[in-house]
């Protein structure tokens, strides 16, 4: 896994991971990874953490039906 040397690297690899952005064998390379190496499970559980923490406890505001319409409309215009 030559592209995780670095805590920037392993960052930017579990922020993808996390959005569903690596490839299949990304995704098994990286979760090997993190089996293995303590810095990087450190990594992956903060960030798993915080986007469940974010899920959980972040609301969207509602949005209304006539708004949406509004952007569809303008967009179609």
């Amino acid at each position: 896994m030559g592209n995780l040397r670095n805590s920037h690297d392993i960052r930017n690899q579990v922020s993808l991971y996390f959005d569903n952005a690596l490839g299949e064998n990304e995704s098994k390379e990286l979760l090997q990874k993190v089996d293995t190496d303590p810095k990087c499970h450190k990594i992956f559980n903060k960030e798993k953490t915080f986007r469940e923490f974010i899920k959980n406890n972040v609301t969207r505001p509602t949005v209304s039906t006539d708004f949406i319409e509004s952007i569809k409309n303008k967009v179609r215009y």
